[in-house]
């Protein structure tokens, strides 16, 4: 799919997700600017707004944005996104898709060049269950989600879709409690396949018990297996945003 195809589909999905949040339309524009890293600031100045503007509609102080504001709101930060390199919509252009809701993906990116899978375990405080030397090969992204909301409801076909097609990329999944069900739907999705997609590395937070299967799965799948031991979900995606290799 050429690049200006990639925006436009990415701009409707969040336009029509921000037109179809009848109860709360300001809650999905300030998860879409959370996505994309920009401040309240930031955009008001590049809309050439006042911050309140934006402050107001986030807030739900001012009901249903119209189709031009939204328009405006979406252009803005993917304009903004662009002038920095497109990292953030490149990244979510592989992810937008109607079965996929904008809320289930917590953070993704792309490196744009090759990082040792081990510096993004070490910098997420893991600990390393299974094919601990694989870490040694390069990832070029990962992908946060919450998996409650998103890998242990998706297919098959719909986990190898949010993976884009590329096995080197860290799946990053918070509100796990066993490990036992997102490692189940990652070895479901290599099952009919001529060739096997999965993630590099699998780093789990919010393990509370952990199935000895999931443990399992990663061994038998040649997948390692991590345990992230920082407290929150909210601070791991605060360390996964700071989070800057060198080459």
């Amino acid at each position: 799919m050429e690049q200006n195809e990639a925006r436009r589909r990415l701009a409707e999905a969040m336009a029509g997700e921000i037109c179809l949040a009848e109860n709360d339309p300001g809650a999905v524009m300030r998860r879409w600017r959370d996505h994309f890293q920009i401040s309240q600031k930031d955009l008001a100045e590049h809309l050439d707004v006042s911050p309140s503007v934006i402050s107001d509609y986030e807030s739900g102080r001012r009901k249903s944005p119209r189709v031009d504001t939204i328009r405006r709101f979406v252009e803005g930060l993917i304009e903004m996104d662009a002038a920095n390199g497109g990292r953030i919509a490149m990244a979510l252009e592989k992810l937008v898709a109607p079965e996929i809701a904008s809320d289930a993906i917590l953070d993704s990116r792309e490196f744009g060049f090759p990082v040792p899978a081990r510096l993004l375990t070490e910098s997420l405080d893991c600990k390393v269950l299974t094919h601990s030397s694989l870490l040694d090969r390069d990832i070029y992204g990962y992908t946060a989600l919450d998996s409650v909301k998103a890998i242990v409801s998706l297919t098959p076909q719909q986990l190898l879709k949010l993976y884009g097609g590329t096995t080197q990329r860290a799946a990053i999944l918070t509100h796990v409690s066993t490990g036992r069900s997102p490692m189940v739907a990652i070895k479901a999705s290599q099952i009919g396949t001529s060739v096997a997609v999965k993630p590099a590395v699998v780093i789990i937070h919010g393990v509370k018990e952990l199935d000895p299967l999931a443990i399992k799965i990663a061994d038998s799948i040649h997948i390692p297996l991590c345990v992230s031991g920082i407290e929150s979900a909210e601070d791991l995606i605060r360390e996964i945003r700071s989070f800057n290799p060198v080459m």
